[in-house]
């Protein structure tokens, strides 16, 4: 199966570079049929990306401070969305799938991982938190992908 695993972010502002970073270790894993892109945002482009594999992961950070359970990496599985996107040109995980679909006629299965964050600083250093978010969000991917592929422990479907 072919995977592809997309990590976006920001690495100068401490946190939010998070998802970049997984995705530049998954990079260095050189694991047949995986390929690791680090991005600073979305864009439409990684539509057709998305269109040559059968499995993406979508990992970003996640500030969401009204939630009780926020100290724990969140895995979802996604479903393509045509909801329009924002203006700030950023594109959502749900609506490149849609892209994906639409333009290439390919529906990889989805996944998004949100990894807990709490700085935003100007920096290059995680916080504890999002530290232990990126070594988890490595080890499920890991597992998943080096065996029969493991049933992932989705939080919920989004």
């Amino acid at each position: 199966m072919k995977t592809l695993v997309i990590g976006y972010g920001n690495t100068l502002r401490s946190d939010d570079g998070v998802g970049f970073l997984v995705a530049e270790e998954v990079a260095e894993w050189n694991l047949p049929n995986l390929r690791s892109l680090a991005v600073h945002q979305l864009l439409p482009e990684l539509a057709a990306e998305i269109a040559q594999v059968e499995e993406v992961f979508f990992i970003d950070a996640w500030e969401d401070l009204g939630n009780e359970h926020h100290d724990r990496p969140r895995l979802e599985r996604l479903q393509p969305n045509a909801s329009p996107c924002s203006l700030d040109h950023s594109w959502s995980p749900s609506v490149l799938l849609h892209l994906a679909s639409t333009l290439y006629h390919s529906d990889p299965v989805a996944y998004q991982i949100l990894i807990p964050a709490r700085q935003f600083d100007f920096g290059t250093s995680l916080s504890a938190i999002a530290k232990d978010g990126m070594d988890w969000s490595l080890n499920v991917m890991k597992a998943h992908l080096t065996t029969d592929r493991e049933q992932l422990p989705c939080t919920k479907l989004a």
